[in-house]
């Protein structure tokens, strides 16, 4: 029972206040398997002592599968599916370490995924081998290759951020799609890494390090959200690596009235970034009103520490 009210205790955590407290960022972005191992002993000791119990055992971890450990199962989409013949695009997003992924990759990518969309976030020399014949743009180390038109492009100004040591990249293409005029935001945003790493260096007496970070982060989530909303186009996407997962509430404050298209229609855990031990999923696609998420998936990482997200998007109810 311990068990059962100690899961109880980190979801409520996690909802609130989550990244507030240093300690949920450290579980956020660490390993949350090591918080279902329990259940290796105690399920079949509950089975044997009490059934009701190994009952509670089975239903609670289940329950909080989804919010606690980010298990995306699409109910939504075993009902409801588009009709076939309504447009849709297919849009695809990979932060590419600076060319740390294998030769060949992007290309790899756009042969079996065949995405209409590319957003690569610290990206190189690779935009400009692949593909060739596409429209594309280049900027501060984010990337845009597109199938259709590039009708306007609008960037930030990330000096305020850089001089924050912080990342803020935010890069706003217009897009003529067959969905219509569609404003797509490509972000890279600042990472927790160092402050975590200084905690798993020195201990909690690290933790304003941390804290020092979550700030950052809020403000370039605030920026990034005022610089979405600026946009004129009643269709909007937003894509690349927020360095966020969706459980955090730094991440649920953020992008209310956008829907995740891995929760609303991938399977699964859906990692995008990978460490030996661990795997996070902190690159999104998000879809505003009158869109809709019809697929998700993760490709392979090609030898990088990210994986591309390939979603699939339909126009929606507005």
């Amino acid at each position: 029972m311990a068990y059962l009210v100690a899961l109880l205790l980190l979801a409520a955590l996690v909802f609130w206040p989550s990244e507030r407290l240093w300690p949920v960022t450290l579980f956020l972005f660490g390993p949350r398997w090591v918080f279902v191992l329990p259940l290796a002993l105690l399920l079949p000791a509950a089975a044997f002592v009490d059934r009701r119990l190994a009952a509670a055992l089975v239903v609670v971890p289940a329950l909080l599968a989804e919010p606690l450990f980010g298990l995306s199962v699409p109910w939504g989409r075993l009902v409801a599916r588009s009709s076939s013949s309504s447009p849709r695009i297919r849009v695809a997003t990979w932060n590419v370490g600076g060319g740390g992924v294998e030769r060949g990759a992007l290309d790899a990518l756009m042969t079996v995924e065949a995405p209409d969309v590319v957003l690569l976030q610290e990206s190189g020399s690779e935009v400009n081998e692949a593909t060739p014949g596409w429209y594309r743009h280049v900027d501060g180390g984010v990337s845009v290759l597109s199938r259709f038109p590039i009708l306007g492009v609008a960037a930030r100004d990330s000096s305020d951020v850089w001089r924050q040591a912080g990342s803020g990249a935010i890069v706003r293409y217009t897009l003529d799609t067959p969905l219509g005029r569609l404003d797509l935001t490509n972000l890279h945003l600042e990472t927790p890494r160092e402050g975590l790493e200084a905690i798993l260096r020195f201990g909690p007496g690290a933790a304003s390090e941390l804290d020092a970070k979550n700030a950052q982060r809020l403000i370039e989530a605030r920026l990034a959200r005022e610089w979405v909303d600026a946009s004129a186009s009643p269709l909007r996407l937003v894509a690349g690596d927020f360095n966020t997962p969706v459980e955090s509430q730094l991440f649920r404050d953020h992008w209310r009235g956008f829907r995740d298209c891995h929760s609303a229609a991938g399977w699964g855990f859906g990692f995008t970034k990978h460490t030996r031990r661990i795997g996070t999923r902190i690159d999104h696609v998000l879809a505003g009103p009158g869109l809709e998420c019809l697929g998700a998936r993760v490709g392979p990482s090609h030898g990088g520490d990210h994986s591309p997200l390939v979603v699939e998007i339909g126009l929606g109810a507005p």
